[in-house]
């Protein structure tokens, strides 16, 4: 697949990469649009205090699901158009059992430091992931 891959500070690349395999869990996201946002432009200048070098950015983006693989009831299927929230927390740290994820101490964020939506596919764990109504256009 083609993505937009910031490869050093002020440096976007079009590569060809693997389109991401998904885990248990987890949705293929095929991105229809992605948005810049200004967190896109402090990582690509080099001036977020975690992004790292080589990272896809992009946690803003409207998708449809490709592939998904849950075994947990869930309100998604295969063509529903959606977006992610893009805070990845892990679920077991103490913050997270509290029931303040935002804070995770393992916290990863879609775009910064996991694939994000400049690409043509990303994974995203199905618990993050919501069906956009029809209301919405792209």
């Amino acid at each position: 697949m083609k993505a937009a891959v910031l490869t050093a500070w002020e440096n976007i690349e079009i590569q060809d990469v693997p389109v991401p395999e998904i885990g248990e869990e987890e949705c293929l996201i095929k991105v229809r649009y992605a948005g810049i946002c200004g967190t896109d432009l402090h990582i690509y200048g080099g001036h977020h205090p975690t992004a790292k070098t080589p990272v896809i950015l992009g946690h803003e983006f409207v998708g449809t699901i490709e592939r998904i693989n849950t075994k947990s009831p869930v309100n998604l299927k295969i063509g529903d158009r959606v977006v992610v929230e893009p805070l990845i927390s892990c679920s077991s740290c103490g913050a997270c059992r509290e029931g303040n994820w935002h804070v995770c101490q393992n916290l990863k964020l879609l775009g910064i430091h996991t694939g994000g939506g400049f690409a043509e596919y990303l994974r995203a764990p199905v618990g993050k992931v919501i069906k956009v109504n029809d209301r919405l256009t792209d």
